[in-house]
């Protein structure tokens, strides 16, 4: 048993500890408070992490090529804006879902543009684009959030709720559902494709990749485009829950993603990571927080508790970097 658990992929050994982790806050919670295990707090917890789940699908695609993306919250909040916006001016539902969407690819794409081609540093690069698309986002609507209830048509108003806002006659959110089906596509892409697998190689080693004919440029791109296009799903759903397009939404929340995201295995040094560590770090910090709620601890006694277990991962997945160097 010792010896089969070895031979697994390091991505794969700390999904099980990540995995055991989240089973053991759900039994401590559960017996704390009878209230954690009813099906609406279950719902609720679902519900809860979907946002920064699919933040955190495309920041996985980032730090396993050996990046990162601080503009996500805004790009978050800016696509919000542009789908409210074109829905407001009369465009139909989908279009405007699709040049959202595009338009979070064209974010992406211009963080991994600055990136690799003009050789500026993910942390700055994206800080410096994360305060662009915020400031764009408060530029639009002049600071001021703008709300779905003027969109000209009623069905259409009714039709992008159900988004974000819908339910399954079980109660479970239409949302809940979107992030799992595509956490499942990037899931197969990341460990099923040609792009995935060179992922993977930029972010062990880029200069390696180099040597083996990868386009290291192209393929961080391509990661980077995956974290906007994350971004902009994540921001149609927050804004058709609440019904308004936010200029401040996420803020702070791409880094609540990554967080989730390193929390449930993947490395911040690049080329080790999956979309189901992702989801399993979520699921985490939702199980946590919502256990935590329920058992009247403070939020800011919560931001203490998941900032030490963050930095706590993080020693651990340097010390084993430097060991597995050794």
């Amino acid at each position: 048993m010792k010896e089969r658990f070895s031979n697994l992929s390091p991505s794969a050994r700390k999904g099980i500890f990540s995995g055991g982790a989240l089973i053991l806050l759900f039994i401590v919670f559960s017996i704390a408070n009878p209230l954690f295990i009813t099906n609406n707090n279950i719902i609720n917890i679902f519900q809860q992490v979907v946002t920064y789940s699919i933040l955190g699908y495309g920041l996985t695609f980032c730090l396993v090529a050996g990046g990162t993306d601080l503009s996500a919250g805004a790009s978050m909040a800016l696509s919000g804006i542009m789908v409210t916006s074109m829905l407001i001016s009369g465009v139909p539902l989908v279009v405007a879902i699709v040049l959202a969407i595009l338009f979070g690819v064209a974010m992406g794409i211009l963080n991994g543009f600055i990136i690799e081609v003009l050789h500026v540093v993910p942390f700055i690069a994206t800080l410096g684009t994360q305060w662009v698309f915020r400031g764009l986002g408060n530029v639009i609507v002049d600071g001021k959030p703008i709300y779905t209830n003027v969109i000209p048509s009623e069905g259409v108003q009714k039709a992008f709720y159900q988004i974000g806002g819908g339910r399954l006659p079980n109660g479970l959110p239409y949302s809940v559902i979107i992030a799992l089906v595509y956490g499942i596509v990037l899931a197969v892409v990341l460990a099923k494709t040609r792009i995935g697998r060179q992922i993977y190689a930029v972010g062990s080693n880029v200069e390696a990749a180099k040597l083996s004919g990868i386009n290291t440029v192209k393929t961080r791109m391509f990661a980077y485009s995956i974290s906007g296009v994350s971004a902009a799903i994540a921001g149609i759903i927050t804004t058709s829950r609440i019904s308004s397009a936010q200029p401040m939404a996420g803020q702070g929340l791409e880094l609540e993603a990554i967080a989730a995201s390193v929390i449930g295995g993947v490395s911040n040094a690049g080329g080790q990571g999956t979309i189901v560590n992702t989801i399993i770090g979520a699921l985490i910090m939702g199980v946590l927080r919502n256990g935590l709620n329920l058992m009247g601890v403070s939020s800011f006694v919560q931001q203490i508790i998941v900032g030490i277990i963050l930095v706590g991962v993080i020693a651990l997945d340097e010390y084993n970097h430097r060991k597995q160097a050794k």
